[in-house]
């Protein structure tokens, strides 16, 4: 018996989606981060871009309540770069609550703003590695 592939087409529905009223560029927006985050669609320089794209259109509250939401997924590294790179209140909630290797922290840091190595100095669950590459800024 032949193996049944599957095709998941839910990025094309996403990016097919009308993301030109404020209603449907914060749907566009949320499941998007919601794809990348769950694995299910690449944190590719395509998807991030129209993330960056749409990040204007979509008020920081919900941007920070998406960021929020990664604490309970396994989001990719270049996923959490756009949100820590966005205004302070998006940033740190992406920063406060997502769990990444300590690898991938260490490359983040020095993208990070200060608001945002101040957010990861106050927790506590942090590798010690993680910890001497805040010191060093």
């Amino acid at each position: 018996m032949g193996q049944c592939v599957r095709f998941d087409d839910s990025l094309k529905t996403v990016l097919a989606a009308d993301a030109s009223t404020a209603f449907g560029a914060q749907a566009t927006f949320r499941q998007l981060a919601d794809l990348i985050a769950r694995g299910r669609v690449a944190a590719d320089a395509e998807t991030l871009a129209r993330l960056r794209q749409l990040r204007d259109q979509v008020p920081a509250s919900v941007r920070a309540a998406v960021a929020r939401s990664f604490a309970l997924a396994q989001p990719p590294k270049d996923l959490v770069a756009v949100f820590a790179e966005d205004e302070a209140s998006v940033a740190s909630a992406v920063l406060r609550g997502v769990r990444l290797p300590a690898g991938d922290w260490i490359t983040l840091i020095p993208a990070l703003r200060p608001s945002g190595r101040a957010a990861l100095r106050r927790r506590e669950d942090l590798d010690s590695d993680v910890m001497r590459a805040l010191e060093s800024f």
